[in-house]
This record gives C-alpha cells, sequence and structure tokens, in this order.
C-alpha cells in the first residue's frame, strides 16, 4: 500500500517542465560545441582541415535552430492547447534526436531517470492532446503490458486476450469491460517486439498504452509520428509483476481519442 501510495504522490508531483527544462540545455550543449568547433577551426595548428571542422559548425548551428523552433512550438502547443500541423514533423524530430541527450544530462545532474520519463510522457501525452485526435473505435488499438495478469493465472493472454476467465483476481476484466464497451481492440503485449509487431498488423492511427515509464517512453519515440497516449502503470509489488493501473485514467484516454 505505501508503494501504492508513493506511485500516486510521484504521478501528482511529476512536471512537463522538467523535461522541457532538460530539452532546452540540450540545445544549449549543442550551441556551445558549435561555437567550440567555431573557435577551434581559427586555430592555426588545428589538426583537421578547417573546411571538415567549419562544415561541422554550420551543420550543428543549424541543427540547434531547427530543433530550437521545435522546442518552441512543443511549448505553445503544451501552453494554447493545439497543435501548428506544419510543425509536427519537426517538433517529432526534436523529440527523437535529443531526448538520449537529455538523459545522459540527467545523469549528469543527478535527475532520475524515471522523473525525466515520466515528465517525457506528460508532455508526449499534452502533444496528442492538443492535436484534437479523434478517431472510431476500429482506428484505436489498446495495448496492455503482460505484468497486469495475475501472475499466478495459468490461462495466459499475451497472444488471445479473450482466454481471460474474469475471475477478478486482476484488473483483465475490467479493462475487458472498457475497451468492449467502445468495440477498441485489445491487445497484451510482453515487450517492444509484440507491441510493434500489434501496431503493424492493426494499422491504427492512433494507440493507448498502458506500461512503465521505459517502455512508454521508448514505444512512443519508436512508434513515430503515430500518436501514442500513455497511462502509466502502478507497481504495487515492483516492476513487472503483478502491476495495475488507474482505471480513471485509461477510460478518460479512451474517451478523449474516440469519436
Amino acid at each position: 500500500m505505501a508503494i501504492l501510495l508513493s506511485e500516486v504522490v510521484r504521478e501528482k508531483t511529476t512536471k512537463k517542465r522538467t523535461f522541457l527544462g532538460l530539452l532546452l540545455t540540450a540545445l544549449l550543449f549543442l550551441c556551445g560545441a558549435a561555437f567550440y568547433l567555431l573557435i577551434f577551426v581559427r586555430y592555426p595548428y588545428a589538426f583537421f582541415s578547417r573546411s571538415i571542422v567549419m562544415g561541422l559548425t554550420i551543420s550543428t548551428l543549424l541543427l540547434t535552430l531547427l530543433f530550437l523552433c521545435g522546442l518552441l512550438a512543443i511549448v505553445l502547443s503544451i501552453l494554447r492547447k493545439r497543435t501548428f500541423p506544419p510543425l509536427r514533423w519537426i517538433m517529432g524530430k526534436t523529440l527523437l534526436f535529443l531526448y538520449p541527450i537529455v538523459l545522459l544530462i540527467g545523469r549528469l545532474t543527478h535527475i532520475t531517470q524515471e522523473k525525466i520519463q515520466r515528465s517525457f510522457i506528460e508532455v508526449n501525452n499534452q502533444l496528442v492532446r492538443s492535436r484534437g485526435v479523434k478517431v472510431k473505435s476500429g482506428e484505436l488499438l489498446l495495448l496492455l503490458p503482460h505484468c497486469l495478469q495475475n501472475d499466478s493465472c495459468s490461462y495466459k493472454i499475451t497472444h488471445n486476450i479473450d482466454n481471460c476467465r474474469r475471475c477478478g483476481r486482476c484488473q483483465i476484466a475490467q479493462i475487458l469491460e472498457l475497451s468492449s464497451a467502445r468495440g477498441v481492440p485489445t491487445v497484451v503485449v510482453t515487450g517492444g517486439t509484440l507491441a510493434r509487431r500489434a501496431v503493424k498488423n492493426y494499422s491504427p492511427r492512433t494507440v493507448v498504452a498502458v506500461a512503465c515509464e521505459r517502455d512508454l517512453s521508448s514505444g512512443v519515440l519508436d512508434s513515430f509520428p503515430l500518436p501514442v497516449f500513455g497511462v502509466l502503470n502502478e507497481r504495487p509489488e515492483g516492476p513487472c509483476h503483478n502491476t495495475r493501473v488507474d482505471l480513471r485514467a485509461l477510460q478518460e484516454a479512451l474517451d478523449l481519442l474516440l469519436v
């Protein structure tokens, strides 16, 4: 119970500004690298050809400018609660390219990876909201992690969720009620490979995914440009074992995206 309460408190205190602040720091890092190269190219005894270093400098400055536009578009989309379709590509590329640098900076500044990933998921979800995505039930896919199923259950549902006997020992039965009532295809996966296969097989226009911070973050990035709305699971017994999900948050996510 104490672990579950801790999860709820962390969920409430996670801020989008954590990831956005680190994203800005990553841009400043790129800008600093560009100016360092600019100084290096003027050194008369530079080991590398000046033309090569100058090319790297210009490329880095252009990338920094491009990603700065992406960051501004992300912030404006969150503040105005509406997206800018012509800028979606650069917004996505900004997140894809700078995400590893953000994690590195977080490690150097002693910000936990889980906190950064949680903040990233909140930013991503806000961007999905700002797009105003509305799809029919058959165009939405619900992805669930296998650890939501009770660990002692002998009826495995990773290949066929209808194998669930709805005994009530885990939340799968309640989740099936939510998804069935809305006609949303639901798949239980054991990892990223099966998740990608499910997305390929169903070809949805959008996805609601339940997972931990690490799997959700990688799934959002791997699925670009497909919009993925993430719902974090709860881990009262530790990672990957008898996890749970806030059913109200899951219902709100489904209703948000359905016509």
